[in-house]
């Protein structure tokens, strides 16, 4: 069964971090006059949401927990809050996230694959 983002964790990337990379999904072909043909790669393709999460230190354990014991460090997908508020999103976590200490808050930031 696939897993759901933690209920405790935050459901959202801080507004100024968060970012969208859309995917490279044409295909362009010379040809011998005029314009090159383009297509559509593929009707499903990945594209990527980053950005940055403020977590409380008991934050910041489960979500270690989450990563390491529910979705094998980023290799399995789980279900994640559509920031447009439809519905969850299938995500994997694409790169190890980077943690840094703020005062008594966890800067998290994670790079997620959305996935078709």
């Amino acid at each position: 069964m696939t897993a759901f983002w933690p209920y405790d964790l935050p459901k959202r990337f801080t507004i100024p971090s968060y970012q969208e990379t859309r995917p490279d999904n044409v295909i362009y072909s010379d040809v011998s006059v005029g314009p090159a043909k383009a297509r559509r790669r593929t009707t499903s393709n990945v594209w990527d949401q980053s950005g940055t999460m403020v977590m409380t230190y008991g934050q910041y354990r489960s979500f270690l927990t989450f990563l390491s014991e529910t979705i094998s460090d980023g290799a399995a997908a789980f279900w994640f809050p559509d920031r447009l508020g439809g519905a969850d999103l299938l995500v994997r976590i694409k790169e190890p996230p980077k943690a840094s200490l703020d005062g008594n808050l966890w800067q998290v930031s994670i790079t997620l694959e959305v996935l078709p």
